[in-house]
């Protein structure tokens, strides 16, 4: 007597088995079809990103080989074709790589500031344009202007705050301004948070101080000798470097410093 009940029971679910496929089978395709769909879609992307990234390295390097070969007008059009057509990460360098080639230091200023100042490009590669931009001021001996565009770059939360520390003591140096020198190497020594490497040229930097200067001087004998030795003018030209080792973007900058006798 169970099995007929249970032969019945069996029956039952086959059929509503059969009801809930007929009711549903058709939303189900559906779905099946379209989960299948997205993920060739989202493959499909991958590959298309990948591949533009790999071509747009491939042009971001051959520009490079250019600039480093000294064909700063073929280097400029080739960042410039760049900037129009890549993806947005290898456009905005591309950007900064064609206003640092141009001819024309004003132009080349005013192209690093509108980047500086472009709500589309990333924040990284804006700070990245406002240290290029100082470079250009440095070379044109404005130090106000250079302070200036330092200044923001110098907040606790700055991403190159250590090498715009380290520019502006090393204008200040080559400008025999002194003081403020030291104040900001002696500032970078402080901070256990700058990259190693940074401290120990800031070190190197105030010994050059040292030296150019002399022992400093209490007021009144400095006033009375008007402020000590002129060891000659101090020569420094940048080298562009990663802040940090892992990031090989381009960084920010260590220098070497050369003193010159009169």
């Amino acid at each position: 007597m169970s099995d007929i009940f249970q032969e019945v029971d069996e029956d039952v679910r086959r059929d509503k088995a059969a009801d809930l496929w007929g009711k549903y089978q058709t939303p189900i395709f559906v779905i099946a079809f379209l989960i299948v769909a997205a993920t060739g879609a989202w493959s499909y992307y991958q590959n298309k990103h990948r591949e533009a990234a790999e071509a747009a390295n491939a042009r971001f390097e051959a520009a490079a080989a250019l600039a480093n070969e000294g064909k700063t007008a073929e280097a400029a059009a080739a960042f410039d074709a760049l900037a129009k057509d890549a993806p947005a990460g290898y456009a905005a360098l591309a950007r900064v790589r064609a206003a640092e080639a141009r001819p024309d230091p004003k132009q080349a200023l005013a192209e690093l500031n509108a980047i500086a100042e472009d709500a589309k490009v990333d924040k990284i590669t804006q700070q990245v344009a406002l240290l290029r931009a100082a470079l250009l001021l440095m070379e044109s001996g404005d130090r106000e202007k250079l302070e200036g565009a330092l200044g923001p770059m110098m907040t606790a939360d700055g991403a190159f705050r250590f090498s715009a520390q380290e520019w502006n003591g090393l204008d200040a140096l080559a400008n025999d301004d002194f003081d403020e020198a030291e104040r900001v190497f002696d500032q970078v020594l402080a901070n256990n948070d700058a990259p190693q490497s940074m401290r120990q040229r800031a070190a190197a930097y105030r010994g050059l101080l040292h030296a150019k200067r002399g022992p400093k001087k209490a007021p009144a004998a400095a006033a009375a000798d008007g402020g000590g030795a002129d060891g000659g003018k101090i020569e420094v030209t940048p080298v562009i470097e990663p802040e940090n080792p892992g990031d090989k973007s381009a960084g920010p900058a260590a220098f070497e410093t050369k003193q010159q006798s009169k």
